[in-house]
């Protein structure tokens, strides 16, 4: 059975509110008679009725005070014998009760309530004690120590001649609220300054004449998470396989941009041209065309086996032979062709 209260203490320090409580939960069984000896009850008492007094006697009690009074079968006596043994720390409790009491100021606590609840744990021991301060006392005792710079305040307080302390606790915990709701709204904002706009609102857009628009930092953070992220999905993609390769990466046999050089099919009489040119240019310092023929490089030799596949029509094609030189000043060759010269169709 789980207990109803705390159980008695072996130093007994709680024993006055574990008498209250044993007091109350009997009351409510209507079996408190059994407390009270013989010759003061109205009627006999059931052994029923005393037997369940004894078990919550005996329920909250320390496991030592148990094993201590376990021959004791009446719960009169045994409630007797706790009190004449407890009854001592009014003795005890008055004492330091007295010291808490003359020591207790008001601008000792931060806020009004915890002063006031250690005001009614003071007066609980004290009342214990029979020495329960009164209204006048606790008003008395809040008023005078309260902060020096509150004394405007003190003043007023004592000409609204409270009556009850609770009246006077009630009000100081409604100007405390004030207060805190002032510090609040004071530092929200240094003095002067404007107030800070709401995060949704409308402002009048003059662009579209009286309308309104609504401006959401919010949203246009979220529109431009989305754009983001689909800009991001088509970064991950993989990229494009693309014929053409950039100018770093030029054919090193025909000078063109539009396939690298491990596939390279232009003809080889054209690279061995091409070549040759890259030779003549290096030579003389001048910048000429890609791709050009002079009398000068038209031989014989088809090129170097090596160097790309041999064409089946160009061994049937006659060796041309120029006895003049050629013009080679309007000559326009386009990189993007593989038949330059248009002589293998």
């Amino acid at each position: 059975m789980a207990k109803e209260f705390e159980e008695l203490a072996l130093d007994g320090h709680n024993y006055p509110t574990w008498a209250l409580d044993i007091k109350i939960s009997l009351a409510s069984k209507n079996i408190l008679s059994a407390l009270l000896p013989p010759a003061e009850r109205t009627e006999p008492l059931h052994d029923a009725y005393k037997y369940n007094a004894l078990y919550i006697l005996r329920h909250h009690l320390h496991p030592d005070l148990k094993a201590e009074y376990v021959m004791e079968e009446e719960p009169n006596v045994l409630w007797l014998s706790l009190k004449d043994r407890y009854e001592q720390q009014k003795a005890v409790i008055l004492p330091e009760a007295n010291h808490d009491w003359t020591h207790i100021r008001l601008q000792d606590y931060k806020s009004i309530g915890d002063y006031n609840h250690a005001i009614h744990k003071i007066c609980a021991r004290l009342r214990f004690c029979g020495k329960e301060p009164s209204d006048a006392d606790k008003i008395e005792k809040t008023l005078q120590t309260m902060l020096p710079s509150d004394r405007v305040l003190q003043h007023q307080y004592r000409a609204r001649n409270y009556q009850t302390y609770s009246e006077l606790i009630h009000d100081l915990l409604q100007a405390e609220k004030h207060d805190e709701l002032t510090m609040k709204n004071h530092k929200q904002r240094r003095v002067g300054a404007a107030p800070m706009p709401e995060i949704h609102h409308a402002m009048k857009d003059e662009k579209k004449g009286n309308g309104f628009k609504n401006h959401s930092k919010f949203s246009d953070n979220s529109k431009k998470r989305k754009r983001n992220k689909r800009k991001g999905k088509k970064n991950t993609k993989a990229p494009r396989k693309d014929t053409t390769t950039s100018k770093d990466e030029k054919c090193k046999k025909c000078g063109c941009y539009n396939h690298p050089t491990n596939k390279c099919r232009t003809p080889r009489h054209l690279v061995a041209l091409y070549q040759q040119a890259l030779k003549g240019k290096a030579a003389e310092g001048q910048e000429y065309e890609a791709h050009f023929a002079t009398p000068s490089n038209l031989k014989d030799d088809t090129g170097n086996p090596s160097m790309g596949q041999k064409e089946p029509c160009t061994s049937n094609l006659p060796l041309l032979t120029y006895t003049e030189p050629m013009d080679i000043d309007n000559v326009i060759v386009e990189y993007s062709l593989d038949d330059a010269f248009g002589d293998l169709n």
